[in-house]
């Protein structure tokens, strides 16, 4: 779904289930669905005969629904005979129906046929209804579908979970007046009594239930072809589809970046993006029919402000990444999801970066995602990202800015460490080799290890499975030729202003790397121990006086302190703007942190921001006056208020 920070969160409205795991001796091939919706009753009534392959004898078949009446079941083998069931039990709580049969099914595949109706429902989730009011001032209902993570079974009986892939080919009977849009291109429609018309789609590829979508209402589009030939769509309800433009643009230019990094063509012959009236997360990646929250895809050029745009261009990115990393390769199980989310967060700003350079993508992710996961991580009672998930009732409570801002974060940081290149081949080859099924994330550290020679997976480990993040100490040795680092790690904890006796062992596996003045590259290695040492070749005569900055470009996912000497020396190098934003604006924040958490004085903080006076980055000045305002709230009963405003004020005039 779309990203946490930018639009309200999936996990903030993902709903709980007391569902459970279906028994593994029954798997389903492929659906062969039809559905026909009431949009004046709001219910619908639909059909489906699946091909399942029956791994054991089984006398009972279990499988995913929820509100849903189902009136038939006929199972066929493949000697002719057919089967219905003794009994059939749903179970709510579970959001399971069984069918008991008198003689067991032998192993080999077979076909189970199923007539059921259910509610257009008002929740935001399922096969759902959403209300709007057009052009005339008529309000109207349009029918949409919202899957993810377990709300296919509300729509259809199925095995609704990520690795029991199969194909859909999706009938629906509508009105005659409206548009059906699904994951697939139109094959056949044809007229129906009533008023009716029968829309047939395209077969789907391989896809987890919960990719699945399909939209049935008063839609209009605008379209084009991009380069190779796939045709991209942007639906909204008649009247808004040119508020879609911008939305259009950007998605032509990113099926292009991304066919490129991935190497990987897009699979699908169309991309359809839907603006939804009612929504309740900001996005979702149905493959090949991405459904947005309204706010999340048009752009009125009268009246958006830029920062919708930014907002609109990184959402569809984010959905876009989905459709390879997600879609085309499906996590196993949910407890893999903060990766997908993730990685189509990093890909998604990569790939912006890339087509708006002059909205300093990378200076908001560390502003907006970096900063706000260290910030959140650095309590004690932190959680680490990955965590089992035994059934789906604990998908919701997994998300919150340690699964995506932090998420992100590593990923960035990996890609750092590792380099582009090997990067985007290990990307690749994990792609290649999980198209159309499913792997997990220990899939991807191995394609990223081969491809990078690096123990990618022992040093994620510690980055995905461990609570928390380290603060990296810095000591510094000066010579006219070098300048020799002394650092170490421990954990961050705020609770260190409280009591400066907390202990953790914990040891992370940090990608460690610094700069100097005369360096054009980092200098990096691996930090796998309490302590390191780096040295960096320094060519000027001034050198006992030349600054060092590490983690350049606020790449790593962790804090830095140095001496009070060196603090110092940054100064000059923050005043005169030689160092970029994301260095400018990590600085200060770090030393607030540690200010915040007792490891520096916060006059030392105080001392540093200075050198701030003449800041010129917007996203710099938006995570300094953060910081500062939060001081002023502690600092206002103090007797020394008057001086804190005054130095506040003289950052600020300029």
């Amino acid at each position: 779904m779309g990203p946490q920070v930018a639009i309200v969160g999936e996990q903030e409205n993902m709903p709980k289930s007391n569902a459970v795991m279906l028994p593994s001796n029954v798997r389903p091939s492929r659906y062969d669905l039809t559905l026909a919706p009431d949009l004046t009753n709001f219910t619908f009534r639909g059909h489906q005969t699946v091909d399942i392959e029956v791994l054991d004898p089984t006398g009972t078949v279990v499988l995913n629904a929820v509100e849903l009446n189902i009136q038939s079941c006929t199972l066929s083998l493949p000697d002719g005979s057919t089967r219905t069931p003794a009994e059939t039990r749903l179970n709510e709580d579970e959001e399971t129906t069984t069918f008991s049969f008198d003689e067991p099914i032998p192993t080999g595949p077979a076909k189970m046929e199923l007539e059921f109706t259910g509610e257009l429902n008002d929740k935001l989730r399922g096969f759902y209804r959403s209300s709007y009011i057009d052009q005339s001032g008529k309000q109207r209902f349009l029918a949409t579908t919202q899957f993810e993570a377990t709300d296919a079974r509300r729509a259809f009986p199925c095995w609704d979970e990520p690795a029991l892939k199969a194909r859909f080919q999706l009938t629906l009977l509508v009105p005659a007046e409206l548009v059906a849009v699904s994951n697939m291109p139109i094959v056949a429609e044809t007229e129906e009594a009533l008023a009716q018309k029968r829309v047939q789609f395209a077969e789907t590829p391989v896809m987890s239930t919960y990719l699945l979508g399909f939209v049935v209402g008063n839609l209009k589009a605008i379209e084009q072809r991009a380069a190779g030939g796939t045709l991209i769509r942007v639906w909204a309800t008649a009247g808004n589809e040119q508020h879609g433009r911008f939305a259009l643009e950007v998605s032509v230019k990113l099926l292009a970046y991304m066919n490129d990094y991935f190497s990987i063509p897009y699979p699908l012959e169309k991309l359809d993006h839907l603006a939804i009236p009612d929504f309740a997360a900001g996005a979702m990646e149905n493959w090949g029919i991405i459904t947005y929250r309204e706010t999340a895809l048009l752009v009125d050029p009268q009246q958006s402000s830029a920062a919708t745009r930014q907002r609109v261009a990184s959402v569809v990115a984010h959905e876009m990444a989905h459709m390879w990393f997600g879609d085309l390769v499906t996590m196993a199980w949910w407890n893999d999801l903060w990766l997908n989310e993730s990685f189509a967060s990093w890909m998604g700003d990569r790939a912006v970066d890339h087509l708006f350079p002059e909205w300093e993508t990378w200076t908001q992710f560390v502003s907006s995602d970096t900063n706000r996961a260290l910030s959140l991580d650095g309590l004690q009672n932190s959680h680490p990202i990955e965590q089992a998930v035994k059934d789906p009732a604990e998908i919701g409570q997994l998300f919150d800015a340690i699964s995506y801002s932090k998420g992100g974060s590593i990923l960035r940081m990996l890609e750092m460490f590792l380099g582009p290149g090997p990067f985007r081949q290990g990307l690749h080859d994990y792609l290649s080799q999980h198209q159309y099924g499913n792997a997990n994330t220990g899939d991807l550290w191995v394609a990223l290890g081969q491809t990078s020679g690096q123990p990618v997976g022992a040093m994620m480990d510690s980055w995905v499975k461990q609570t928390g993040y380290p603060i990296v100490d810095v000591q510094t040795t000066r010579s006219h030729s070098a300048i020799e680092l002394a650092v170490s790690q421990k954990r961050f904890v705020y609770e260190h202003v409280v009591d400066p006796t907390i202990s953790d062992d914990t040891l992370w596996q940090v990608p460690l790397s610094a700069k100097s003045p005369t360096d054009s590259q980092p200098t990096s290695l691996l930090m796998n121990s309490r302590t390191a040492k780096m040295r960096l070749a320094i060519a000027s005569p001034e050198s006992p006086d030349a600054w060092v900055k590490v983690n350049p470009e606020q790449m790593g996912f962790y804090r830095v302190n140095y001496t009070p000497d060196d603090w110092k020396r940054l100064r000059p190098a923050i005043q005169q703007r030689t160092l970029p934003p994301t260095d400018r604006l990590g600085l200060q924040n770090d030393a607030y942190a540690l200010s915040k958490a007792g490891f520096i004085s916060v006059t030392q903080f105080l001392q540093l921001i200075e050198a701030y006076a003449g800041e010129t980055d917007a996203y710099v000045w938006e995570d300094l006056a953060a910081n500062l305002g939060a001081l002023d709230t502690l600092l206002a009963d103090e007797p020394y208020y008057d001086r804190f405003q005054n130095l506040a004020r003289s950052i600020f005039q300029p």
